[in-house]
């Protein structure tokens, strides 16, 4: 999938996308998530990887 085609799926723009791949840390954790999401993660896969960064 491309940055736009992400982009696209989760209603932001592909320099978004870009900053967030690029670890950026003006990119909301609401816009990560949604991108998890499009991309294929579960809720339960997203909390677990919560669980383990704490």
């Amino acid at each position: 999938m491309t940055q736009a085609e992400l982009a696209e799926k989760i209603n932001s723009s592909q320099p978004r996308v870009a900053k967030a791949e690029n670890g950026d840390d003006s990119v909301s954790i609401e816009l990560l998530i949604r991108a998890m999401l499009a991309t294929g993660a579960t809720p339960q896969d997203i909390g677990q990887i919560i669980a383990q960064a704490g």
